[in-house]
């Protein structure tokens, strides 16, 4: 595989910072050669092409396009390479299969970098060339060639552009900062990158010719990683640089539209002739809509005769004797299942087009009570011209209201269907169905989505006339703007307190008769529930630490299953609380069904390891296996338990720092417990001494040495043995017993025993050596 990296780039003048931080990151790694056609890092390349003032001829944009293909070709052929034989046998030495799967990774995502790259690159040029033309365009733009009065209708295609321009310029800042935020992803995992090029490029250059096959095939992979890199921070730029190009863009078209707004509002005139454009496209809308809408209910006539046979034919299999088999049974009752909902998605789609028309006779009304507030100078009309668009407004409020709780039913219904389907082959019988099924879910989804997209830029239209023709008071006094402002502040809080959250029925049978009462839940009752459920959860918490005290104090249970005891009882007060304190407020439990599953499943995933933390912490005081005081090595930390709660423990190192251990750990993980049947330790005290020395008279020292010492036990008794014989010296080892509390640290000892057997041993002539180093 060629391995020739380099990253030309034709920056542009407002070339991100992202990319300039990279530069300057790895301009300390420059420099590097090897001794046969060493390929250049792709960054340092960059850093050459981000310096080179003016660009040089191997900075155009031909040249990286070719460069970039290059890059694509010799990653393909590398992992052609990789694919065209078994990889584990022909791989270096001490290189594994997951090294292998990481540069396979590396070399796909060059390929889809670069690839996206290039793609980029043309976007990028012709964008630019259209966003100079529109800016000439712009800029040679000095007025309508109508005359006025203006158009209406040219004024609302005006204020349509303009929205869609701000919403557009929106999300490209928004994403603009994102690519930003990436930059610096991409310059740490560029320097470790180099690190680790650098590193590789030194074990390369090491005479080791065992080793040379190793080094180069990682060496190859740290170049790929770092080539990965580049590509992806071309790619970054490239799209920066888009995204700038089309900010700029936006907001010299803005301006562009804020001008020809003016213009157009300040002699903008609803005419005869602009209603009669209007009624032409509602009547054109409604005739669509009409023709939609028997195209439907054709296809809901035709769908009724499956569900008839498919009733039938379920029936003879429930019928048929001797009885069929489960599985025909149940693929019969699916077919069932299938048409009924082909026919119920059907008539559903019927009824939603089927309303579109009465939304275009509507939409009329509200373009002639504009045509009021436009054209008419009289007060009342204007006002009550105003209140029809507002009561339009509301209806599509609640329409779309209605709307969004059948789209969300439908995306749950798709994605139960998508669920089904995962699981079931391809040459299932049901699998046919259940792609029948999705693909009739689908329909009925795309078609709720677009009525509901008519109603939102209808209500945006709309909210847009009301904020523009809304009627402004009259000049009034001090005390008359303190009165309104105090009755419109009272308006708002009843209107926040009487806001209705939702709804529930009240069911009542007289005689059979099923009788059904709507009740709102409004906000003003739930902030009463919550704040009774507050008063009176404080008032059993004081109860409960008063009687948690009394415990303690008495002795009849331990301070840590104390606090345990009062956490439950406190949760089971809040569950009840909470059931009595809507039951105080005459509201049922049937309120919250609506959302039952969704809660549930939240309940499920949310406090799964928080109940399984509390559970631990039972088991763990019931079990008494970890107590307070005990020493314990826990998921690599050592240190004394000096809490056990419900949730989590915390355990005192030696460091002097706590550290809070869920209990689940205790149970899953391995936990040594140094102080479980019994607090002694045993440590050891390697010595390495020069040949010639008495080896009974070094053992005799080590004993005399431990004995003396009066943190070591003496029961069991310490012992020194003489392990073998080092290259430059005898080992020997002496084995002692500690108490394990806080009088007693096992590196203070450790280290006293050294500095007594220095003394004894620099009295008694014994020459000691360091622990020998592994041989190079």
């Amino acid at each position: 595989m060629s391995l020739v990296y380099a990253l030309p780039m034709n920056f542009h003048p407002k070339t991100s910072h992202c990319l300039r931080w990279i530069s300057v990151i790895y301009l300390g790694f420059s420099g590097f050669t090897l001794s046969h056609a060493a390929p250049v890092s792709p960054l340092k390349s960059a850093l050459a092409a981000q310096n080179s003032a003016p660009t040089t001829a191997a900075d155009t944009p031909e040249i990286i396009r070719a460069r970039i293909t290059q890059w694509i070709q010799e990653a393909n052929d590398a992992l052609a390479k990789i694919d065209a034989s078994a990889a584990e046998p022909i791989l270096p030495s001490g290189v594994s299969s997951a090294e292998l799967d990481d540069h396979r990774r590396e070399l796909e995502a060059t390929v889809m970098n670069a690839t996206q790259w290039l793609k980029s690159i043309d976007a990028t040029d012709g964008l630019r060339k259209a966003s100079e033309s529109a800016r000439a365009e712009r800029e040679a733009w000095t007025g309508f060639k109508e005359a006025p009065p203006y158009s209406i209708l040219m004024l609302d295609a005006l204020l349509n552009e303009r929205d869609a321009t701000q919403s557009r310029l929106d999300a490209n800042q928004a994403i603009l900062l994102n690519c930003e935020q990436l930059a610096q992803t991409i310059m740490d995992q560029a320097r470790a990158a180099e690190e680790t090029v650098t590193q590789r490029v030194t074990e390369f250059k090491k005479p080791d010719p065992e080793k040379i096959d190793t080094a180069k095939w990682r060496l190859d992979a740290a170049r790929a990683q770092s080539r990965q890199l580049a590509t992806r921070s071309g790619l970054l730029e490239s799209k920066t640089r888009a995204l700038k190009d089309e900010i700029e863009n936006a907001k010299a078209e803005l301006s562009l539209l804020a001008r020809k707004v003016k213009i157009t509002k300040a002699k903008a005139h609803f005419s005869d002739e602009d209603f009669a454009k209007v009624v032409k496209i509602a009547d054109d809308r409604m005739r669509v809509s009409k023709h939609e809408a028997d195209a439907i209910s054709k296809r809901l006539s035709a769908a009724k005769n499956p569900l008839a046979k498919a009733q039938a034919a379920l029936d003879a299999l429930v019928t048929a004797t001797p009885a069929v088999d489960a599985n025909a049974l149940e693929l019969a009752k699916f077919r069932l299942e299938v048409a009924q909902g082909r026919v119920d998605s059907l008539q559903s789609m019927s009824e939603r087009v089927e309303r579109l028309p009465q939304l275009e006779k509507l939409t009329l009304d509200a373009y002639q009570s504009r045509r009021i507030l436009i054209n008419t100078t009289q007060p009342q009309r204007r006002s009550d011209a105003l209140k029809a668009l507002e009561q339009f407004d509301n209806r599509i409020q609640v329409s779309e209201n209605s709307l969004e709780q059948d789209i969300s039913k439908s995306h749950s219904d798709l994605i139960g269907l998508e669920s089904r389907a995962a699981s079931v082959s391809p040459g299932d019988p049901r699998f046919e169905l259940l792609s029948e099924k999705r693909a009739t879910q689908s329909e009925m989804l795309a078609i709720l989505e677009r009525i509901s997209q008519t109603l939102e830029t209808r209500q945006q239209l709309i909210k847009r006339w009301i904020s523009e023709y809304s009627l402004t008071d009259t000049p009034a006094g001090i005390l008359t703007h303190i009165g309104k402002f105090t009755t419109a502040t009272q308006g708002v809080i009843q209107k926040i307190w009487s806001f209705g959250l939702m709804t529930f029925e009240d069911h009542l049978v007289v005689d059979g008769q099923t009788l059904t009462r709507t009740i709102p839940v409004t906000l003003g009752m739930l902030l009463r529930a919550l704040l009774f459920f507050v008063i009176a959860y404080a008032v059993f918490s004081k109860i409960a630490n008063r009687i948690q005290q009394s415990l303690i104090t008495r002795g009849h249970v331990a301070d840590a299953q104390a606090r345990t005891l009062r956490n439950w009882l406190m949760m089971a007060v809040g569950v009840l609380l909470a059931i009595g304190t809507l039951s105080f407020l005459k509201i049922p439990l049937t309120v919250f069904a609506f959302f039952g599953g969704a809660l549930a499943i939240g309940l499920g995933f949310g406090t799964q390891t928080l109940i399984k933390n509390f559970i631990s912490g039972i088991i763990v005081l019931v079990e008494r296996k970890v107590r307070v005081g005990d020493v314990l090595d826990v998921d690599g930390i050592v240190g004394t338990v000096t809490e056990i709660n419900t949730r989590s423990s915390i355990i005192h190192s030696a460091e002097d720092v706590e550290t809070i251990i869920p209990n689940s750990l205790f149970l899953e993980n391995r936990v040594t417990n140094w102080t479980l049947s019994n607090s002694r330790s045993r440590r050891n005290l390697r010595i390495f001494v020069a040949y010639g020395t008495a080896p009974e008279k070094m053992i005799q020292i080590l004993m005399e040495t431990a004995v003396q010492y009066p943190s070591i036990l003496k029961h069991p008794k310490p012992f020194a043995t003489f392990e073998e014989f080092g290259e430059r010296s005898m080992i020997f080892c002496l084995y002692f017993w500690l108490e394990l509390d806080a009088a007693n640290n096992a590196t203070i000892v450790t280290s006293d025993l050294r500095i007594l057997l220095s003394n004894r041993f620099s009295e008694e002539g014994i020459q000691t050596y360091p622990q020998p180093l592994p041989t190079p």
